[in-house]
């Protein structure tokens, strides 16, 4: 079930992300990239009978260190991320630490990471056995790509790939827009923008829906197994910078 709730809300933003060196596109000329506001957003999911629900939250440390912080609760487990960082001019994230911690079911797991941008590399301290990785400019933590790939859609990239630290090696996030949709949701109906993963293996499929009018918050997320079995993560509710995130009115639904 941990590996479940990983996979629920870990892909999860989308799912499963980020910029810089990294994006596909040529960065558009700019003065001051648009960044995501702090928000707080709560979403549920269903996995045979099992009701999960999940938060997001983004807001500024006293030192003026960003946080993205990820809670996911079962009545059978617990999972949660953080990821510190910085913003650089060029509105890409640059990270400082990432904590994953999981407790329930009896298999517990705890892993930090703390980047070294003055030599380029990241320590890894999984169960109290650190190590030490290289890693190129513009690397991201497997939470923090999930916010660069929002800050990307608000400046207008639509197909960026991401170099993510995950599991002792780089991997690569490529995602691709696909259209424009309006979603029924619990807040009503919401402009989006759908995004997939672009992956080699087509056996799974990666969907995110994020919201056109609300930073590119994430909306929706479906994902296809290998074995043919779905999941979906919905949003329930959501503040952005203190303001309820609200549904379209009927003037503005066309």
């Amino acid at each position: 079930m941990t590996f479940t709730l990983r996979r629920l809300f870990g892909i999860c933003l989308i799912i499963t992300g980020s910029l810089s060196a990294n994006s596909v596109l040529a960065e558009p000329e700019q003065t001051k990239p648009e960044l995501p506001s702090p928000f707080h957003a709560v979403y549920t999911a269903e996995y045979s009978g099992l009701s999960v629900e999940a938060t997001r939250t983004l807001q500024a440390l006293d030192d003026g260190t960003m946080e993205l912080r990820f809670v996911a609760k079962s009545w059978l487990a617990t999972i949660e991320e953080v990821s510190q960082f910085d913003w650089n001019p060029k509105g890409h994230l640059v990270p400082k630490f990432y904590l994953y911690n999981r407790s329930g079911l009896g298999r517990d797991r705890k892993a930090e990471l703390n980047f070294d941008w003055s030599t380029n590399k990241v320590v890894n301290n999984v169960q109290n056995k650190p190590w030490t990785m290289s890693l190129p400019d513009g690397a991201l933590d497997k939470l923090g790509y999930q916010l660069q790939l929002r800050t990307d859609m608000l400046n207008k990239k639509y197909k960026v790939s991401y170099k993510v630290a995950d599991g002792g090696r780089l991997k690569t996030y490529d995602f691709e827009v696909q259209g424009q949709e309006i979603l029924d949701t619990p807040l009503g109906k919401l402009k989006t923008t759908r995004v997939k993963r672009i992956r080699d293996d087509n056996e799974r499929v990666t969907i995110l829906w994020l919201a056109n009018d609300w930073d590119h918050l994430l909306v929706k997320i479906q994902q296809r197994e290998e074995d043919g079995q779905h999941y979906e993560i919905n949003l329930a509710s959501a503040e952005l910078n203190g303001v309820p995130v609200k549904g379209l009115q009927p003037s503005q639904r066309h």
